[in-house]
């Protein structure tokens, strides 16, 4: 894992508490679930055999993570999930959250199903500075997407843009640039643009 992904491990970590978000048939659906744990190769968490999130995971192995602190930095994850085989890390996963035991004590346990996020792609977005800032990562083979807008050489450098940015992060040049790490991504500029010159970034 590079520095990026470290720092939004400890985030989900930090956090515990955080919202999970899956798709049942075609209607989204989300609940707050606790990171477990986390490891060089992703994020551990749980749910029992029961609930409708476990039908969820195994239908559709694809999940949206987000949480925020209180100083307002955000870390987000869109990745896939696969069930771990076996109860060797459900016995880990139990052994580093005594709250878990509280809950579902000895024997009862036995209805959890440990799940590792193997690979993901997502930022950390800080809004607690003077400036947003937004840092992409990826883990598991999966691939880093560029943050923020991108002005194209349609550009004629008329400035429309630069003074109707609300971070103010549009540089002048031929053509203009947009900092993407500061990028709110709200799309004034292309609303603005006389040239249609200026296109959205791929996001996550």
């Amino acid at each position: 894992m590079d520095e990026t992904t470290r720092k939004a491990m400890k985030l989900l970590l930090d956090l515990k508490s955080l919202a999970f978000a899956t798709v049942a048939g075609k209607e989204p659906d989300v609940r707050i679930i606790n990171a477990m744990l986390v490891e060089e190769d992703g994020v551990y968490f749980t749910t029992a055999r029961g609930k409708p999130f476990y039908e969820q995971l195994r239908q559709l192995p694809e999940i949206a993570i987000c949480g925020v602190t209180d100083d307002s930095v955000s870390v987000r994850l869109l990745g896939h999930v696969k069930q771990c085989s076996g109860r060797k890390m459900m016995e880990k996963i139990l052994e580093h959250n005594p709250g878990l035991v509280q809950l579902y004590p000895g024997e009862k346990s036995d209805i959890l199903e440990a799940f590792h996020l193997y690979r993901a792609k997502g930022e950390i977005f800080d809004l607690s500075g003077e400036r947003p800032i937004r840092d992409r990562f990826a883990f598991g083979g999966d691939t880093v997407n560029p943050p923020g807008y991108r002005i194209t050489s349609k550009c004629t450098a008329c400035g429309a843009c630069s003074g109707c940015c609300p971070v103010e992060v549009i540089q002048e040049g031929e053509p203009y640039r947009i900092d993407g790490r500061s990028c709110l991504e709200c799309g004034r500029c292309v609303e603005i643009c006389p040239e249609d010159a200026i296109e959205p970034g791929p996001g996550l």
